[in-house]
């Protein structure tokens, strides 16, 4: 049970990373992107910031390996553009957050 004189809970320093696994490239319509947005819309609504990352979008190659680059492909944006996003939302307490 919650008192009545406690403030309403806040979730303003967390963040959320959405990857959407859809085979089809934007912006084509997703039917993945659709539910993933209701979820997204009550995570918002609390407060919570929401990346949304879109695999099929970026070029990240396939393998087991964090970088690719060093297993013969000549490009990766997972090491790049795709963990420093998800990385930063597993540090979101410790990151300063901007006022704007």
């Amino acid at each position: 049970m919650t008192d009545a004189t406690s403030p309403p809970a806040s979730y303003d320093d967390l963040r959320a990373v959405y990857v959407n696994c859809t085979l089809k490239r934007s912006p084509e319509l997703s039917h993945t992107q659709g539910l993933m947005d209701h979820s997204i819309a009550l995570m918002r609504a609390q407060g919570v910031s929401v990346d949304v990352i879109r695999f099929v979008d970026h070029d990240v190659a396939t393998g087991v390996y964090p970088d690719m680059r060093e297993h013969g492909w000549d490009t990766d944006a997972w090491p790049d553009d795709i963990w420093p996003l998800i990385d930063a939302a597993g540090r979101a307490r410790s990151l300063p957050r901007s006022s704007t």
